[in-house]
């Protein structure tokens, strides 16, 4: 596999961690939103589905119009949770572009 190429210098949080496994590149202009493929548990996905259904068009007050504001402020809880617990509480490295598939087990 070939290396990414570096990106101009003075870019922060880019370039390969060989230490970490991890493939890092430019952010670039970065949207508001950016639109990802990732797994789900059928189950936990369903549930997800049907709680964002509901309260889009059952109860407004609860703040969520689509499965993403769930998808969204779930993840960035679980991730203020891994950064206090493995980071001292600071933003980990950031990383704009992820190996394909799954790290292996050392």
């Amino acid at each position: 596999m070939a290396e990414p190429t570096p990106p101009p210098s003075g870019s922060v949080g880019v370039g390969p961690d060989a230490g970490r496994g991890e493939v890092t590149g430019a952010a670039g202009g970065v949207p508001r939103r950016v639109q990802r493929t990732i797994n789900f548990d059928r189950g936990v996905l369903e549930r997800a589905r049907a709680a964002a259904t509901y309260l889009a068009t059952r109860e407004p007050g609860a703040g969520v119009r689509s499965l993403a504001d769930i998808v969204n402020l779930a993840v960035a809880q679980r991730v203020a949770e891994l950064e206090e617990r493995y980071n001292d509480g600071k933003p980990f490295r950031p990383v704009y572009r992820m190996p394909p598939g799954r790290p292996s087990r050392n």
